[in-house]
């Protein structure tokens, strides 16, 4: 074969193998896993480094959610858990506000050693499921490694006389310690909600070491007052400050049970009002208009119930104590008997686009006796609709 022939033939197969290389490289790529929109930890990403006092952005929008908090827990070098039989540990408070593209929390890294963790979205759902999501690794890093760059300070030249301490800023000392501070006068209960007694109260800006957290998920803390005594307060009436991280769950005694009534030599006849179903109309409420409130009230006592009042409280989780009020009428109502009352105007002008808990009671001045008032209140949450509110 002549030299023009031979580079003829390796022309054209280096040609041919040009073309035929794209062909084999076109592999399929996997496909990732889909992020919920509604339920994710949008920042930071894996492979981060943190430091301080972090904020955490995401979403925990879900339509049936109770409430969502973020925990962490500590990796090997292998990116292991460094125990499985170890517990997360709480960055926050349980939370029921929903949010969408925005701070889930702040997570502050200096209480914990330097070192890989993961961090842990949980979202609890009304009917006891729950929905996570894990970023990992996240490395933290409050002490810099010895080869990371140091700003230097510019000297002062020999004609000028530079005071360093008023250059550099002051740092501020952060106190770990968890605490408490009360936003209002607070009821101090036996319990984890508001069906325990309340046996002493907070101040107003008065602060008390907080020295646990309640097991149920509820979000209340356990805290100690001046005087030794422990008692529960809710998340809604104080300020937490301080770190939650070495908080640990406690759980609350058992719920209180209504005092017997001694028997009596003759029958006598008894009241007993119980809050049942409820509906709205419109059945989902716009801010500035007025909505009506439908609720089957039941009486299972011995003898019929004198009129009264019933109450409805509108509460926005933004700002529980700006809240909307309104009453309606109770009839009497014959024993064994349920009556559908309605309707009951109430009008909401305040935060839109949020979450509000509305609580139906039976008798909210206490002016009907009962043999059992525990089942007179009934908890309803919607999301009350922007419409023409600014």
């Amino acid at each position: 074969m002549s030299y023009r022939n031979k580079l003829f033939f390796l022309v054209t197969l280096v040609l041919a193998l040009a073309l035929a290389l794209p062909a084999q490289a076109q592999v399929p790529t996997p496909t990732a896993t889909p992020v919920n929109p509604n339920a994710n930890i949008s920042w930071p990403p894996p492979v981060y480094v943190l430091r301080g006092e972090f904020t955490v952005r995401g979403a925990a929008n879900l339509s049936n959610m109770q409430n969502y908090f973020l925990e962490f827990r500590q990796l090997n070098a292998d990116l292991t858990a460094a125990d499985e039989a170890v517990p997360w540990f709480p960055v926050t408070v349980p939370q029921t506000q929903a949010v969408q593209d925005d701070v889930l929390g702040v997570w502050d890294t200096s209480t914990v050693p330097d070192g890989l963790y993961e961090l842990r979205l949980t979202i609890n759902l009304t009917n006891n499921q729950q929905e996570q999501m894990v970023v990992s690794p996240l490395r933290v890093e409050n002490t810099p490694p010895p080869f990371a760059v140091t700003p230097v300070v510019p000297v002062a030249s020999p004609t000028a006389t530079v005071d360093t301490q008023q250059l550099l800023p002051t740092p501020t000392q952060f106190d770990p310690t968890p605490r408490a501070t009360a936003r209002l006068a607070a009821n101090v209960r036996r319990g984890d909600s508001v069906i325990y007694e309340a046996f002493t109260g907070l101040q107003p800006g008065q602060t008390v070491p907080i020295v646990g957290q309640s097991s149920l998920g509820t979000g209340w803390f356990l805290i100690e007052l001046p005087n030794g005594a422990r008692g529960w307060v809710s998340p809604s009436v104080v300020d937490v400050s301080g770190s939650l991280s070495g908080v640990p769950f406690v759980s609350p005694p058992p719920p209180p049970t209504p005092t017997p009534i001694p028997a009596t030599p003759t029958p006598v006849s008894t009241v007993n009002l119980v809050a049942g179903n409820f509906r709205f109309d419109p059945p989902a409420p716009v801010c500035g208009q007025t909505f009506n409130i439908y609720l089957d009230v039941a009486n299972f006592g011995t003898t019929p119930n004198p009129s009264g009042l019933i109450g409805v409280v509108d509460i926005p989780a933004p700002d529980p104590n700006l809240t909307t009020n309104t009453v309606g009428a109770l009839p009497v109502i014959q024993p064994g008997q349920t009556v559908n009352i309605g309707p009951i105007p109430l009008t909401v002008n305040v935060h839109h686009s949020q979450v509000h808990q509305l609580v139906i009671t039976i008798d909210p001045g206490n002016q009907i006796l009962e043999t059992n008032k525990f089942d007179n209140v009934i908890n309803a949450q919607y999301t009350l609709l922007k419409g023409s509110c600014p």
